[in-house]
């Protein structure tokens, strides 16, 4: 016989494997003179090709869904998952925070609001249903009782229960349902006849648990589900058999419910309280936020090594934001994590967390006090964290874009709204979360590539920081913006007796002559310094840098108004450092402005560097187009 040299394993598709079995037979003497093209071994060929192919591809699958890097099913992600204790993220119901009065006949002293109260808003995905997770009771010396700041969670209660049967050998406590929001389970066991109902908490972790602990975890299970498990009698306390349990939950729509932010009432609170109650119209004091969806395979498999890395413990940065990450992801979108000796001033032995939300940009009181509760359970030292907002870095963008107009029929707006969805679209892609620094080169590249026609760009940055102080109430700003500030030689000079004088006022002809040349200067505002209003004033930098002294490389902001027609300093109200952009603003009285006071720094370097804990991000009232034919 001849040698099998011609079986070729490099393929394993059906028409390559058919091949190779040809050639393979007609290398065998009595096989070699079939005509395997017009026979009924052409059939034959076919079925062993046919099932060599699926045999390929089955095994092909099944080493695949071995692995977690490898899995395409969400069944093995979550079943891999599990061997690193490592729930995937449920659905996350959106929160909202509503205020109302409920006038009342018949009820004194105490009001109600049972858990699982019912409200109903709209946004436009359609109506939602919200719901309290807790019952709330207030007090008045009379019939009028005001609720405020009520917490309600979109989504509906539903209830599953089982049997706890020990004739069953691994029994499954599967729910129902896969919209749920694990943070709402609610687990109660109904054990001697209903003589005794004992509500199970939940826990992540055996530690500290014994045969008496009354204790649940939840773990992941098929089709998207989540199942309930109940300790084995040594970690844990085993229901009794023949025992119920009653497991409560929220399923909610996720990111769905977010925005809705107008409310009513669906529920009669009356009869619960044993009278007649009258809500008035409800006051939204945060719309509904922090939805999201079930988290992703992509998700669970970037996040579930890194949890399991943290064992349980919260020792490292990146220990404290897999635990951030994992168990708040749905409503968190970043965190950054460093100690406070890297921030000014300084905080020795603290750990900073910062937190980027989901919806927003400052994350909210509640989710703050959840995330600080839940990280104490993981550190040695409870007093040794703080949660700080991110700091932004807004973009001011003007840009000249050329375009060939014999290469597209699109007009100018159009050109102009590609041009700005490319911007808004780096921003998205490229920024807007901690240590993500602004290329320049790569985003004009993105403004030449947001169409054909567009041949070139000429575009200039300004980072900006926004602040929104108090009316009439003295406000004082310290800001670091870690990015070195252009700084311009004064183009006046004016001197006396020969000697240049210190701090010479600058460009005093125009605000815009000031912005063209001042490294930081503001929108305007209405100053009032010793008991006088300035209409139109601003801050900006004098120009001139300390070149002696404790205060070297620093130049001073003054506050500058248009008085009698002449733009004139008014009063001195802090200092700008140029080597790392960050200055000071002390005891400013502004009485009026409108809607955020943007202050613009000419960065030295065209790169704009996040730091610590800055976020930039580019928004489009801060982007100037301008769109013009290409020169021939």
């Amino acid at each position: 016989m001849a040698a099998n040299s011609s079986l070729t394993l490099s393929s394993l598709d059906f028409d390559t494997l058919k091949e190779n079995f040809k050639e393979f037979l007609k290398t065998q003497s009595v096989l070699k003179d079939y005509n395997y093209d017009g026979s009924n071994i052409n059939v034959l060929l076919d079925v062993m090709a046919y099932n060599s192919y699926l045999n390929s591809f089955y095994l092909n699958m099944v080493a695949s869904e071995m692995f977690l890097d490898s899995a395409q099913k969400y069944d093995s992600i979550v079943s891999h998952s599990k061997e690193l204790n490592y729930t995937p993220r449920s659905a996350h119901c959106s929160v909202a925070n509503v205020s109302f009065t409920v006038e009342t006949t018949g009820i004194l002293g105490n009001l109600t609001i049972p858990k699982g109260t019912r409200f109903s808003g709209s946004n436009s995905n359609g109506s939602f249903n919200f719901v309290t997770d807790s019952r709330i009771t207030v007090t008045s010396t009379n019939n009028i009782f005001t609720i405020d700041n009520l917490q309600i969670n979109e989504g509906i209660y539903f209830q599953d229960s089982f049997v706890m049967n020990y004739d069953i050998e691994n029994q499954l406590f599967v729910l129902s349902n896969q919209n749920i929001d694990t943070t709402s389970l609610e687990v109660y066991v109904v054990e001697d006849n209903g003589s005794t109902n004992t509500e199970f908490t939940r826990s992540e972790t055996l530690f500290e648990l014994d045969n008496k602990s009354e204790v649940f975890f939840v773990q992941g299970s098929d089709s998207n589900k989540y199942e309930v498990v109940f300790g084995d009698g040594y970690f844990g306390r085993k229901p009794k058999n023949g025992s119920t349990i009653l497991v409560k939950y929220i399923v909610t729509n996720g990111y769905l419910g977010n925005g809705v932010e107008e409310f009513t009432l669906d529920d009669d609170i009356g009869p619960f309280n044993n009278g007649v109650a009258s809500p008035s119209s409800i006051t939204t004091v945060s719309p509904s936020v922090g939805g999201s969806a079930q988290e992703s395979i992509e998700s669970v498999r970037f996040a579930a090594p890194r949890y399991f890395a943290t064992q349980q413990r919260a020792v490292s940065s990146d220990d404290y934001a897999a635990l951030v990450k994992n168990n708040f992801g749905g409503e968190i979108q970043d965190v950054a994590i460093f100690g406070g000796q890297e921030v000014e001033p300084k905080r020795y032995g603290r750990v900073i967390v910062c937190l980027k939300p989901v919806i927003g940009t400052i994350a909210p009181d509640y989710l703050k006090n959840r995330i600080i509760n839940f990280l104490l359970r993981y550190v040695a030292l409870p007093n040794r964290l703080d949660l700080t907002d991110p700091e932004y870095i807004y973009v001011k963008l003007d840009t000249v874009v050329q375009y060939n107009i014999y290469t597209t029929s699109k007009s100018v707006s159009e050109i102009n709204t590609e041009v700005l969805n490319s911007i808004l679209q780096y921003s998205s892609d490229h920024l807007e979360l901690f240590n993500k620094d602004l290329r320049f080169s790569r985003l004009a590249t993105e403004i030449d590539d947001s169409d054909t026609s567009v041949v070139s760009n000429q575009t200039h940055l300004r980072l900006i920081k926004k602040i929104a102080p108090l009316l009439n109430w003295p406000t004082t700003y310290s800001i670091a913006t870690k990015n070195v500030i252009m700084y311009e030689t004064p183009t006046k000079k004016v001197y006396e007796n020969g000697v240049l004088i210190p701090h010479a006022e600058l460009y005093l002809s125009s605000y815009q002559t000031h912005y063209d040349h001042a490294s930081l200067i503001s929108s305007k505002f209405t100053y009032v310094y010793n008991g006088v209003e300035y209409t139109d004033a601003y801050f900006a930098d004098d120009g001139q840098a300390e070149e002696t002294g404790d205060d070297i490389g620093k130049a001073i902001i003054k506050v500058y108004a248009p008085v009698n027609g002449v733009i004139t300093p008014i009063v001195e109200v802090g200092k700008i450092k140029y080597s790392d952009g960050s200055f000071t603003l002390n005891d400013i009285t502004i009485s009026s402005y409108s809607g955020e006071i943007a202050i613009y720094l000419r960065n030295e370097d065209v790169d704009i560097f996040a730091g610590l804990n800055n976020i930039i991000k580019i928004v489009p009232e801060d982007v100037s187009i301008t769109i013009i034919e290409a020169k021939e």
